[in-house]
């Protein structure tokens, strides 16, 4: 891959992701986000302890660095240095290892009787799959097409060498022809080459999407993972109630046996009331906030499938687009260099 073809791949996905952030709910109006965007200096404006903010609201986070704390979606654009197989690579295996695809991860037994939000969430992990598969399938599809760029260059140039040793050997008229022929067919192949590495990035910069889209699943996972962590808060509490009533209850039964007041047993009870009050009180906090993360699950998930839908076909217009146009115009090469080299092929000549 060419330089500028890097840089420009870069700037397309930069471009990109912030404007998903411009375009989000919550980010798009946040203070974060205009500093963020107005820092002189964005690699050093914030520090390692502003880009691992959990989300305790249940919305999803990047797992690269963010500038946010709530409803950031997507990933810094990979740095320099990393070609579009790296990124699949990496971030796949990062899915991988997050999601359970291929592995075991120990996930704790938790009562969720939200039946919608479970459907959501079993669809989630098998697009994170499907998107796996088809990241592979892409990263086929990208080597083929550059190594056709390549090998069609090699040619090329090679060609171009031996035409330029028969023009100077040639000592007859058809070595001439025979020069000329190989000289225009080179200069083709080049042609065709360049269409052919310009198609290349185009491919690149609408299969990004499945990157992007790849990346997405790890803070999708860690909010639910947050919902799963509340929802777990509560129903430790709960039992905690549970077994401080069950202590109490032993207690005043066993008072209930002896004559007069046991002051040590009527203590120990009025403490245990004052930590059930103190415990439902923490309950009451956790359920109201197990009640947030679910709302912004919900909302997030609807979000997230409607922009997925549209980049989607956003992706599959632009690349079967692409594909059409530089084939056509590999086309018309081939069929320019057929047109002026036809007459050599008639009998006789």
């Amino acid at each position: 891959m060419q330089r500028h073809e890097f840089v420009e791949q870069r700037r397309i996905a930069l471009e990109k992701y912030l404007r998903r952030l411009a375009a989000h709910p919550v980010v798009g109006h946040s203070e974060e986000l205009r500093t963020f965007l107005r820092a002189p200096a964005l690699t050093s404006s914030y520090s390692q302890t502003d880009s691992e903010v959990d989300s305790e609201e249940g919305l999803p986070v990047p797992s690269r660095p963010q500038v946010v704390r709530d409803g950031m979606v997507g990933s810094v654009p990979a740095k320099g240095g990393r070609d579009f197989f790296g990124m699949f690579s990496n971030i796949k295996q990062t899915v991988v290892n997050g999601l359970g695809v291929g592995g075991s991860v120990a996930v704790p037994k938790l009562l969720e009787e939200d039946k919608d939000f479970l459907v959501k969430k079993a669809k989630v992990l098998d697009l994170s799959q499907q998107l796996t598969t088809i990241s592979q399938q892409a990263e086929t599809l990208v080597k083929a097409q550059q190594d056709m760029g390549e090998t069609m260059g090699e040619m090329g140039m090679t060609f171009v060498k031996l035409s330029k040793f028969e023009t100077e050997q040639s000592k007859s008229e058809s070595q001439t022809l025979r020069a000329d022929v190989t000289r225009q067919f080179a200069l083709t192949a080049v042609k065709v080459s360049r269409l052919q590495r310009a198609l290349n990035s185009q491919t690149v910069i609408h299969l990004d999407t499945l990157h992007e889209y790849l990346g997405l699943m790890i803070p999708i996972n860690n909010a639910f993972s947050d919902r799963a962590n509340a929802l777990n808060t509560v129903q430790t509490l709960s039992a905690d109630i549970m077994s401080l009533n069950a202590r109490i209850n032993k207690l005043e039964a066993a008072s209930a046996k002896v004559f007069g007041q046991d002051r040590t047993k009527t203590s120990k009870i009025e403490e245990l009331r004052e930590n059930i009050r103190f415990t439902e009180d923490a309950k009451n906090n956790a359920i109201r906030q197990y009640e947030r993360i679910k709302e912004n699950n919900k909302s997030e998930l609807q979000r997230i499938e409607k922009e997925r839908r549209s980049d989607f076909q956003a992706m599959l217009k632009g690349f079967v687009n692409s594909q059409v146009t530089y084939s056509q115009r590999m086309a018309v090469e081939w069929e320019k260099l057929a047109e002026e080299t036809k007459q050599y092929a008639r009998p006789g000549h």
